[in-house]
Parts: structure tokens; sequence; C-alpha cells
């Protein structure tokens, strides 16, 4: 596999999203809008195998593995604690959802992972339409930012460039991964993944090819996912989308 790693420029414009099905903004966040969020965010990964449930889980603790200790998530962390909508960080990546959308974008989901340090837990190739049941289809803009410094080292995203110009491709579990992981397969000769700074960000469009690798460092790898859509958790009840949910329900997360 050629690891490429992207220069540290903006790459940040609608015509290479458009191609690529991903771009990197530099710089968008303050340390200190940074340090916001993870003063918000590790509280909720304290105590984490109590907590373990639907939307909270470590799909790196398979068997006999303490849940907490290998790659913990937790899908919806504003719905556990509300004022992650009031930071810079979602307004900041709220406004740019609504250059990329042409509209006011609203928010759809999100979603915060804490990889550990030494964690060999990977986040498999899949498309993030993947997890929607039903085929549901969701116009949105994913950002990813990350917490600390992060490359391939810790567990940076890796893309799949152009991928999001096919049709969503057939997920699959695996047995020896956590239940709720998803895999596809994917050509991943010419992935790409960005080396971001604090204050980065990354954004992918639904359709678009990705995976996490490992942590190999000693801190945790922190990063916020957040989807914006121009209906925002209305998208999953598009009149598009009804049909495939009336013919196979879903459960929104």
């Amino acid at each position: 596999m050629s690891e490429t790693a992207l220069k540290p420029t903006d790459i940040w414009d609608l015509q290479h999203y458009a191609k690529n099905g991903f771009a990197v903004k530099r710089g968008v966040f303050s340390d200190s809008e940074v340090q916001e969020v993870k003063d918000l965010l590790n509280p909720l990964f304290e105590d984490f195998a109590a907590k373990v449930g639907q939307r909270i889980r470590d799909i790196g603790a398979t068997g006999d593995v303490k849940p907490g200790t290998k790659q913990p998530e937790i899908d919806r962390a504003i719905k556990l604690c509300p004022e992650l909508t009031k930071t810079s960080v979602f307004t900041k990546a709220q406004a740019l959802a609504s250059e990329m959308l042409g509209r006011r974008a609203h928010y759809v989901f999100d979603h915060a992972i804490s990889k550990m340090p030494h964690s060999k837990t990977s986040t498999p190739w899949h498309q993030d339409r993947g997890y929607m049941k039903a085929k549901t289809h969701l116009e949105t803009v994913n950002f990813w930012v990350p917490l600390q410094p992060t490359g391939p080292e810790n567990g940076t995203l890796a893309y799949v460039p152009n991928s999001h110009t096919g049709d969503l491709l057939p997920h699959f579990r695996d047995s020896k991964l956590h239940p709720h992981v998803l895999r596809t397969d994917a050509n991943d000769e010419n992935a790409v993944f960005p080396s971001l700074a604090l204050g980065d960000l990354c954004l992918h469009h639904p359709l678009t090819i990705h995976s996490a690798g490992p942590n190999e460092t000693d801190i945790p790898r922190l990063a916020w996912s957040i989807h914006f859509g121009a209906f925002g958790r209305l998208e999953y009840l598009k009149p598009s989308n009804l049909w495939a949910f009336l013919r196979n329900p879903m459960t929104v997360s």
C-alpha cells in the first residue's frame, strides 16, 4: 500500500472536495478552542466500562478485553453533553458546512473516539453510508476534528481519493471484529494519509472510503466527528428515504 502524506498546505476548496471526496483545512481552530472540546469530551470517557450500551462501545474490546482500554467510542456525544454545540469548534464547522452545501447547515450526527495509547485497534475501510440501514441516502458533510496532532503513527484518517463517485459498496461484518464494525473491500493503492496539526480538520463525503490505523504513540488519540446536512436530523425522513425506511425499518442513531 502506498501511503501518501499530504503536504502542510491548505487544500480547502470546492473543486478538490468534488474531485477527491475529501479535503483538509489548516488552522481552523485555536489551541484554546480545541482544549474546550477536550475538556467536555474527556469526562464522557471516564468509568467507560460501566457506560457501555447501544451507542457507547469499545470496538477493540472483544473477548475478555475491558471496554475503555482500546478504542472507546460514543455516538451522539452531543446528546450526553449539549454544551458541545456551543463550542467554537462546532460553530466554525457548521459555518464551513453551510459554505459547502450552499445553504444553512444543521446538525445530523456526531461521534467521539478515543484511540488509546499503543492500541492496535484499526477502523476498517468503510463508507459512512454503509452504517445507514435501508440504504438511507444522506447528503451530509462529515467533519473529522483531531484534538491533538495526528498522523499515520497515531491513527489519522486515511482516504481513497475519488471513491465517492461510485455506489454504496457492500459492507460486511467480520467475526474477528467487534459486532458493531462494518468493513468493505477497497483498492487502497492510492490511499492518502493526512498529517494534521492541532487546529486542522478533515472533511469527507458520506460515500468516501476511509479508515484509521492503530495508535502507536504514548498518548490517546482523541477525535470528534460531526456531520451536518441541510435538513439536520430530518435528513433521515426526506421523501427519498421514507420508502426504503418502510421496506426495511432502521434505528436512527
